[in-house]
């Protein structure tokens, strides 16, 4: 059926999200050189008032200033994303429901309206926030990245380079010391790498777009304590929401929801003191599920947690890899966790020493032991029994695996 000829010109000239980010980082560029100027203006008046620069400087430099500024608020008023929703407005209204292309149409001006709502939202944060589209289905691509706290120290992450696909789950080990963590701050965009690139589903990460990349990412922390901001569980998922600027009346939905996924439905009135390590660990999950991010980061999120409240979180973290809508990277020292990785990245002084299944990681015992690790539970039990002279089939990932394998011994 031939498309409705308005829609057709229009669907070539809209614009799209990669409009809006581009207008996103033009105006956080211009903001800063707002903030540069007006900071250079300031401190050459109060040079002048101390008789240490000339009238002129003084006149020079608030010319910088209110040219930056006229030309900050010259951007801010541009039509283009109203006029965007204006047109498929239009369209819309002139067509019948019953013409073939009439839904097209709505969901054209469903994505307008959203797009001049962001458009908003970017005026707003005057460029710091925004969305941005999903590029390719690549999750997290790190290249030849290196960093160091200090300018003349030692590389704390030396040339690193991988890929990580979406709904992948990641487990990445290293002893202490390895550069796994500082790998995870990297990441979240806490800190800036000396060299290298970071890209989250083909994003490039930068300083003038790491808030909109960071909104692909949610993180869990290792000390449960240190993350439960609410006075009530439904109150703490709710703390992200509100930050986020979710409809007041979508919210219990949601935080229902997200309780539900990780067993806490029946606890949302409970206070913090009344909750376990492991259920405040799942409140934690339940709040960054809540914000819907691709990507989870757990940074040694089972570290404090006695062994059923470690089981708890495994189980959650085995339960969104099956869901495969999530990307899941694990940082952690519990080697018993990468049985239910997809791949493992193992660091050791900084590099990334191995990529690849848990299979192709533990095969290689000697390897592990360089790297200052040891093998998961399992895989320690079949080493002993070989050492007996018990030669069963290696690999097991369940104890219930491992009890098989053992039986078969003949």
């Amino acid at each position: 059926m031939k498309e409705n000829e308005a829609l057709s010109q229009y669907s070539k000239e809209r614009l799209t999200k990669k409009d809006l980010n581009d207008f996103s980082i033009k105006l956080n560029d211009l903001n800063e050189k707002v903030d540069e100027s007006l900071e250079d203006y300031l401190d050459t008046k109060k040079q002048y008032n101390q008789k240490q620069t000339t009238k002129e400087q003084v006149k020079a430099k608030k010319e910088v200033y209110e040219k930056a500024k006229e030309r900050y608020n010259k951007a801010i008023k541009i039509k283009a994303f109203k006029n965007n929703l204006d047109n498929i407005n239009s369209i819309v209204n002139k067509m019948d429901e019953n013409d073939p292309s009439y839904q097209k149409a709505k969901e054209e001006e469903k994505y307008a309206q959203q797009l001049y709502n962001d458009f908003k939202e970017v005026v707003r944060s005057r460029g710091k926030y925004g969305s941005l589209e999903k590029l390719n289905d690549i999750a997290v691509e790190v290249k030849n990245l290196s960093f160091s706290y200090d300018e003349n120290g030692p590389l704390v992450l030396d040339d690193v380079s991988f890929k990580i696909n979406k709904g992948e789950y990641v487990a990445i080990v290293g002893h202490n010391g390895s550069g796994k963590s500082t790998l995870s701050k990297i990441l979240i965009g806490v800190i800036t790498p000396n060299h290298g690139t970071v890209k989250m589903f083909g994003n490039l990460m930068t300083p003038q777009n790491v808030e909109k990349v960071r909104q692909f990412i949610g993180i869990v922390f290792q000390n449960p304590d240190n993350q439960f901001i609410g006075s009530t569980v439904q109150d703490d998922i709710a703390f992200g929401l509100e930050n986020k600027r979710v409809d007041p009346k979508d919210m219990p939905g949601i935080i229902l929801d997200a309780a539900t996924r990780v067993g806490m439905q029946n606890y949302l009135d409970k206070e913090p003191l009344m909750l376990s390590g492991g259920q405040k660990q799942r409140v934690a999950i339940a709040s960054t599920l809540a914000l819907n991010p691709d990507i989870i980061i757990f940074d040694e999120a089972t570290s404090m947690l006695d062994p059923k409240g470690k089981r708890e979180i495994k189980e959650i973290m085995v339960d969104l890899k099956n869901e495969g809508h999530k990307t899941i990277l694990s940082i952690t020292h519990d080697m018993d966790e990468i049985l239910n990785a997809t791949k493992v990245l193992v660091m050791n002084q900084g590099k990334m020493i191995k990529f690849g299944t848990p299979d192709e990681v533990m095969k290689d015992k000697n390897f592990l032991r360089s790297a200052g690790l040891e093998l998961p539970f399992y895989g320690m039990v079949e080493e002993a029994l070989e050492k007996q002279g018990l030669t069963i089939k290696s690999g097991a990932k369940t104890l219930d695996e491992l009890v098989d394998n053992i039986c078969k011994i003949k």
